[in-house]
């Protein structure tokens, strides 16, 4: 029974051990050497990555592209010593290492004296921070932020987006003013926004009329309209009839004797 507890007990302890080593971290957060973690970005799958002090180099269980296209492998991997303050940036992109879709592979990515300042030694490394996919595949940059914090690292990119907004509103700003202006001389110089008041609208009125007037008498001279033929009361048998007993000479009618 005794020896049922303890392995347990060793297996419970291990498995501390293996959480804490697997920690969890997000991008812009200091990670110690040597602990494992797991980043996802929109782009790819960091799994179990870490800094390994014996190889210096930051070895992947595997990345994952996990987008609908083929990938460089590519990373933003901030370097810091223990002071926390920054070593360097690691901006890697290896466009002859791909990844197709969905695909994954074991990777590292190798730390040399030549990513680091002259005053600085691999030695210093204790600590990374993921900064970013990298997914615009930059190689430069590896002094932008030495001697920063992680947090000063944050609020650079926090201020250059603010930069972006601020020309954004600079640039609407000055497109506001050229609309306001042409407004005003519109409404100063122009009769564009006069108020119209009543003789105004009777004279447009008018004028209107006078244009439908004209287009109905072109309309009456290129379509004029068919005369109607009178209404008949009499056929034309009964008329003609008429018509001859009209002519017919009556000297010598009965009526015509008797009044001799």
């Amino acid at each position: 029974m005794k020896k049922v507890l303890k392995v347990l007990m060793l297996v419970t302890i291990m498995l501390i051990v293996y959480q804490a080593k697997a920690a969890n971290y997000t991008i812009k957060e200091l990670i110690p050497v040597n602990i494992k973690t797991t980043i996802v970005t929109n782009n790819f799958s960091y799994k179990e990555f870490y800094y390994n002090e014996e190889t210096n180099s930051v070895d992947f269980t595997n990345i994952k592209n996990l987008t609908d296209k083929e990938l460089p492998i590519s990373i933003s991997i901030a370097l810091f010593g223990a002071d926390k303050r920054n070593i360097s940036i690691i901006n890697h992109c290896s466009p002859e290492e791909r990844l197709g879709s969905k695909e994954e592979k074991t990777y590292a990515i190798g730390v040399t004296s030549e990513d680091l300042p002259d005053d600085k030694n691999i030695k210093n490394v204790k600590y990374i921070a993921i900064l970013g996919d990298n997914i615009n595949c930059r190689t430069s940059g590896n002094g932008e932020f030495v001697d920063q914090t992680i947090k000063e690292i944050g609020m650079v990119k926090n201020k250059a987006l603010d930069e972006q907004t601020e020309l954004l509103l600079q640039i609407l700003t000055v497109i506001g003013i050229i609309l306001i202006t042409l407004f005003l001389y519109k409404f100063l110089f122009t009769t564009t926004y006069q108020n119209k008041d009543g003789n105004s609208v009777r004279r447009d009125y008018k004028k209107y009329n006078k244009k439908l007037q004209k287009e109905r008498e072109e309309e009456l001279r290129r379509n004029p309209p068919k005369v109607k033929e009178p209404k008949k009361i009499k056929t034309d048998e009964v008329l003609k009839q008429e018509e001859q007993a009209k002519n017919e000479n009556k000297d010598e009618t009965d009526l015509h004797n008797l009044y001799k």
